[in-house]
């Protein structure tokens, strides 16, 4: 697929990835993206700005029409004032330790199980991509949001290796951090977020799977990168990239 501008060039691929958490989809899709010249949009911070909102506001989480009411409502922006910010929901900036922070991840999964709250938020995610040349990460991406990506990709590891991710994290970002509590909620989200009756987390049919357990950063990226480079060179290569 390629995206047509005003002047009759093409603004570059667009790439789903999709994956669990922890399982460095965000932090290496963001890399990809800014090396490879393509916007990026992450849409699990878009699920956690609405749970951060529903516990701000003390809206019962169980209550799916509530929490759909909350995410179709509120006013959400992608870029903060503040360099540090990653979100803003009704002039709430919010900042990595605001989204990752215990009470938000133990309740994301339920907010993003909903029907009302993913009809919501899926109908923006499109319309950004329609654009191209995009890197999206999320877990219905390819299955779902976009199921005509030029590159769909899964990218894994174990809950095991996940959650020692997830712990450092959480100690880096200053909140009180427990390794097997992380396993714990490592493995309580893997099965929220498979089981959910409303685009559950799975591999697409035509996603390329990449096992991150034994890869660093760099090492993720650059397979990435070529997985990228391979399935899209007509529309990547510096011929049509310039225009």
């Amino acid at each position: 697929m390629e995206t047509a501008t005003e002047n009759g060039g093409t603004t570059g691929p667009v790439v789903a990835i999709d994956g669990p958490v922890a399982s460095g989809k965000t932090s290496v899709g963001r890399a990809v993206a800014e090396r490879m010249g393509f916007r990026f949009l992450d849409t699990g911070i878009m699920y956690r700005a609405v749970t951060w909102l529903a516990i701000k506001l003390s809206v019962n989480i169980d209550d799916s029409d509530a929490v759909g009411q909350l995410a179709e409502s509120c006013e959400m922006s992608l870029v903060g004032d503040d360099p540090a910010d990653l979100i803003v929901v009704d002039g709430h900036p919010l900042t990595a330790e605001d989204l990752a922070s215990t009470q938000v991840d133990r309740n994301v999964s339920a907010v993003a199980a909903s029907s009302p709250v993913r009809r919501a938020l899926v109908e923006q995610q499109r319309a950004i991509a329609s654009a191209g040349g995009i890197v999206m990460v999320g877990r219905d991406i390819g299955s779902v949001v976009l199921t005509d990506a030029d590159v769909k990709l899964y990218v894994d590891a174990s809950p095991e290796e996940r959650a020692r991710r997830r712990f450092r994290q959480q100690k880096e970002n200053g909140t009180d951090a427990d390794y097997e509590q992380a396993l714990a909620d490592t493995i309580m989200r893997d099965l929220l977020d498979s089981q959910r009756a409303d685009s559950p987390l799975t591999v697409p049919d035509d996603a390329v799977v990449i096992d991150t357990e034994h890869m660093d950063f760099e090492q993720s990226v650059a397979t990435v990168m070529s997985e990228i480079s391979t399935a899209t060179s007509d529309i990547t290569s510096p011929e049509v990239t310039r225009r």
